[in-house]
């Protein structure tokens, strides 16, 4: 029975790299790691008064706090975008769309959101590392590792 779980879990491991390639999941990974990293990469100003919501086909969407700063957004729209794209490795944003806070009116501040980090238990940790185990590209492994504790840890909340 031994063997057979071994050999399942090296033709998992053979397969698993190229089918995150195929689909596009570690592009996909590389590009939303804009997320956590968004205070980083922006200026001050720019992360106080815009939010990234999603990445659908390559654009980022941004929630802008009021319609001033959605035009003045847009004028550095472009430089933006190439200080975003200078930060992935392995995919390209190629655009930037912007919409002001659904259900809010204007000049009413975006809520200010922070992440948490909130370890996972080890128990699961230490599942999901025996899971991928199994995989023999090493930098698959970690990447899918650290999509997967990411994925678990990071805990957006709205600042009271």
């Amino acid at each position: 029975m031994v063997w057979l779980k071994k050999k399942k879990q090296k033709v998992v491991a053979a397969v698993l790299p190229g089918l995150m390639r195929e689909r596009g999941w570690e592009k996909q990974i590389d590009l939303h790691s804009i997320f956590p990293r968004w205070h980083d990469l922006v200026d001050a100003e720019v992360s106080d008064h815009a939010q990234p919501l999603k990445i659908v086909r390559g654009i980022l969407w941004l929630e802008v706090e009021s319609s001033s700063w959605l035009q003045d957004l847009q004028y550095r729209k472009m430089e933006l975008l190439d200080t975003l794209n200078q930060s992935l490795r392995l995919s390209r944003l190629n655009d930037i769309k912007m919409v002001l806070p659904v259900g809010r009116k204007e000049g009413k501040k975006v809520p200010d959101r922070s992440v948490s980090f909130v370890k996972p238990d080890e128990k699961k940790i230490a599942a999901f590392e025996q899971q991928v185990s199994c995989i023999a590209d090493e930098q698959c492994r970690d990447a899918l590792m650290q999509f997967w504790y990411l994925s678990h840890a990071c805990k957006i909340t709205d600042k009271k």
